[in-house]
């Protein structure tokens, strides 16, 4: 009977620690993903001043959030991403707008595809 009552509370724990760890995961990837979309909108509307402090603040998020990311998440995908994300800031000083509204782009869609391969539903389970 104890043998039961610890795999139960064992299974619990590790269903609580699953659970914890992919809506952290899930909480970290839409916060940059929010983000890094309005980088896009600042460089569509070619406001440089709100872009340089928003890629500021994408990298200081990215910086934050890489630790958890990179826990749960193939590094391949990773590296991609912080790549583009430490590009960013570089792209606002010069003033290159469509390279920033394109580059914010493929990143928010990079971290949109962790965010939706990383869920738990039917069709990541099976």
């Amino acid at each position: 009977m104890n043998r039961i009552i610890v795999s139960v509370i064992a299974l619990i724990l590790v269903i609580a620690v699953a659970s914890f760890s992919v809506l952290s995961l899930d909480s970290s990837c839409k916060n940059l993903s929010e983000n890094l979309d309005e980088i896009k909108s600042a460089a569509e509307f070619k406001d440089s001043e709100k872009a340089i402090e928003l890629t500021e603040k994408a990298l200081e998020l990215w910086d934050k959030e890489e630790r958890k990311i990179s826990l749960l998440v193939d590094h391949s995908e990773i590296d991609e991403i912080e790549k583009t994300v430490k590009s960013l800031p570089v792209l606002a000083r010069q003033g290159n707008t469509e390279r920033l509204e394109e580059q914010s782009s493929v990143a928010a869609e990079r971290v949109r595809h962790i965010r939706e391969k990383e869920k738990i539903s039917i069709k990541n389970i099976f």
